[in-house]
């Protein structure tokens, strides 16, 4: 937020925060709220947050943690992330690998706007023991001595398996003009990862991942009662994480807001004073019911139904497939234009976008809306560990995403005229069919880098890490749900959604419930394509059909045989002409997937014939009449395959295609002619 809004002059900040501590500890006396539907989850790292915001978007706050530890391992020190690190100077982790092409586009601003900063002033135990001597950085990753990300904490003595530990950071953070979907311009404010957060404890001991450029977040799920500090002009215009407990104004032109959220494992917020605030009910049959919050944009009021009923669809299609979204509530923040901050995903709050254009032939804003609100299901509910495995949300969300709009809005135009003159448009994250033969050809590239079973953060680079988790898993996910067909792939994320809810699951988890209800057999896909940087490509290399002439000499059997002569072949309506039909299919790529092969005959008879995928190659050699065509995979259940161009052969010229070709060509010179036209009009 500029300096011209009158944001937290930083003398009160402290007096604030202490008044605010005593303020938020009385509340927690009193009954606690019921924030969503089904049982409870049982807290790991839960955190009473108080802050508030200066004038140079600076925060000073106080986060009182209990970590409860639910492992077999005795921890000996915490781990914290401080995200807003990566953003200290051009030396970490994320800045480097984001100038190096590897993570969300870079922009170099001049001055000290751009930069963020995180840091912890003061480490207490419950008792009152000091731990900020034993704070030092560390690079689990990449050993980064220049990077801030991730602190290690010494502790007095280990915290054993079942044992609770409270302690409190005092810390102070500024937040950057708005890069990586965190920060501020002009009156807009996006708190995201701003707060020194607990490591994830696992059996192993802490999984604490630095901030890379084309990797997201994992963290333990608790309890969040958070308590900011805003100009009073944001009242009733801040969004977060959680249920809004209460809203008060303050001396000095201040408000006061109090969030609580159970069973999440984030926490962010924002605040805009031109936000125009809009309310819905989500109601289902057989789902809890959800109140809608819109945070729009003035400039964007053409395009709020279609913002709700987005949420809607989301809601009902991953509530019936996977699993009901439990919370109460649901914000949706629609960002200001040049904010770079739609697009992104937090426990209860996600963030649209909307274009200056926005037509909904396109799904614009409702592919994002659906893609966020899915990574609910993912991302928050499952939780599963984004540094590591970013395919297990990216690319099921992906899938998932595609499908929702496809069942709610049907398949999108990727184009539309304006003034004569086609536009077309890239439909968000749908991963089939692919919108953009650049980012077809990409796939196949990034796909011999890594497998998808690499952990996600040493992936080669940004590319590598985006395809592997969003394009090849989506097109693997849709195609598993076309070979082992519909009913049996539902029952399959049904069962892995439900059972693994608030687990954290792994891929290892996923693949156990496809063996389990699939067999071993389905499991084989996806070691053939997680588990591999191969390919898949199917070819059909050669299809003939060869008219047989009639046997001379011999023929029959016993009392029938007889002699036939080279004129006795005679070709009639009883006696048709017979043809010699060779196909050959070839595995070009080195990974397996099962797939048919079509064979249609003249006279409209067809073959199918099912081939496991494994050898190099099949033949297939058939006696009758003639063979017109041959395709591999002709359901184009694969979705895989690499070069669907040889998928197919006609055993005779069509001069049908070479037209079509021609009439496309036309059509695109014609429109090419209008726009030269059109800009010599407007000149």
């Amino acid at each position: 937020m500029g300096p011209r809004h009158g944001l937290l002059p930083s003398a009160l900040v402290k007096r604030l925060i202490s008044t605010t501590s005593l303020l938020a500890l009385a509340a927690l006396l009193a009954a606690p709220l019921k924030l969503h539907a089904g049982p409870r989850v049982p807290p790991v790292a839960s955190y009473r947050i108080e802050a508030a915001i200066d004038a140079e978007h600076r925060l000073t706050g106080r986060e009182t943690v209990t970590f409860v530890n639910r492992t077999s391992f005795s921890f000996e020190d915490l781990q914290l992330h401080l995200y807003l690190n990566a953003f200290l100077n051009d030396q970490s982790t994320w800045l480097r690998e984001s100038a190096a092409g590897g993570g969300r586009p870079r922009k170099h601003r001049d001055g000290q706007a751009w930069f963020g900063s995180s840091e912890l002033n003061r480490v207490t135990l419950a008792d009152g023991t000091d731990l900020t001597p034993g704070v030092r950085f560390i690079a689990p990753d990449d050993g980064n001595a220049d990077d801030r990300t991730v602190v290690s904490i010494s502790l007095p003595r280990p915290v054993a398996p079942g044992q609770t530990l409270t302690f409190t950071v005092d810390f102070r953070a500024r937040f950057p003009q708005i890069v990586a979907r965190t920060g501020w311009k002009d009156d807009f404010l996006l708190g995201a990862q701003w707060f020194p957060k607990l490591g994830v404890a696992t059996e192993k001991g802490w999984n604490t991942h630095q901030f890379h450029a084309s990797t997201e977040f994992f963290a333990d799920f608790g309890d969040y009662d958070v308590t900011l500090t805003l100009p009073r002009e944001m009242k009733g215009k801040i969004g977060a994480t959680g249920i809004l407990k209460e809203e008060t104004e303050l001396a000095g032109d201040l408000v006061r807001v109090r969030f609580l959220a159970e069973d999440v494992h984030d926490f962010a917020f924002t605040a805009c004073a031109r936000y125009e605030v809009y309310r819905e009910t989500f109601t289902s049959p057989g789902l809890p019911n959800v109140d809608l919050i819109l945070l729009l944009q003035p400039d964007h009021r053409r395009v709020k139904a279609r913002y709700f009923r987005a949420a809607r669809e989301g809601l009902a299609h991953y509530g019936t497939w996977y699993v009901p979204y439990p919370y109460a509530t649901l914000t949706i923040v629609d960002p200001p234009y040049g904010t770079n901050a739609g697009g992104m995903e937090y426990p209860m709050l996600i963030t649209g976008g909307a274009s200056w254009l926005s037509p909904e032939e396109v799904h614009s804003p409702e592919s994002v809306t659906v893609h966020e609100f899915g990574h609910q299901i993912f991302y928050g509910l499952l939780a599963s560990n984004e540094f590591e495995e970013g395919h297990l949300d990216e690319g099921f969300n992906t899938y998932s995403t595609s499908r929702t709009l496809k069942a709610a809005y049907g398949d999108p135009f990727l184009e539309k005229r304006f003034f004569g003159i086609p536009i077309v448009f890239r439909s968000v994250r749908q991963p089939y069919p692919m919108a953009r033969l650049e980012t077809f050809f990409d796939w196949q590239v990034a796909s011999h880098s890594d497998p998808t079973s690499e952990p996600t953060f040493r992936n080669l680079d940004g590319k590598a890490i985006r395809h592997n988790a969003y394009s090849k898993t989506a097109l693997l996910l849709a195609s598993c749900e076309r070979t082992l067909g519909e009913p049996l792939w539902n029952r399959i994320l049904k069962t892995y959604t439900q059972r693994f809810a608030f687990k954290h699951p792994t891929t290892a988890d996923f693949r156990a419930v496809v063996t389990e209800l699939a067999g071993p057999a389905a499991d084989e896909l996806f070691k053939q394509t997680w588990d591999s940087t191969g390919t898949i490509d199917y070819a059909v290399t050669s299809a003939t059909s060869r008219k047989l002439a009639p046997p001379v000499g011999y023929v029959g059997q016993g009392t029938e045989l007889r002699f036939q002569g080279p004129a006795s072949g005679v070709t009639t309506k009883a006696n048709p002409a017979r043809y010699e039909s060779v196909v050959v299919v070839q595995r070009l790529g080195d990974s397996i997937w099962p797939t048919e092969v079509e064979l249609k005959f003249d006279g409209g008879a067809v073959v199918r014939r099912r081939w496991d995928g494994a050898g190099r190659w099949i033949r297939y050699r058939v006696t009758g009449p003639r063979l017109l065509s041959a395709v591999a995979d002709p359901d184009r259940k694969d979705l895989l395959d690499v070069d669907v161009t040889n998928n197919g052969l006609l055993t005779e010229a069509n001069g049908t295609t070479a037209r079509g070709w021609a009439f496309r060509a036309s059509f695109w010179a014609q429109n090419l002619l209008e726009f030269f036209a059109l800009m010599g009009f407007v000149a």
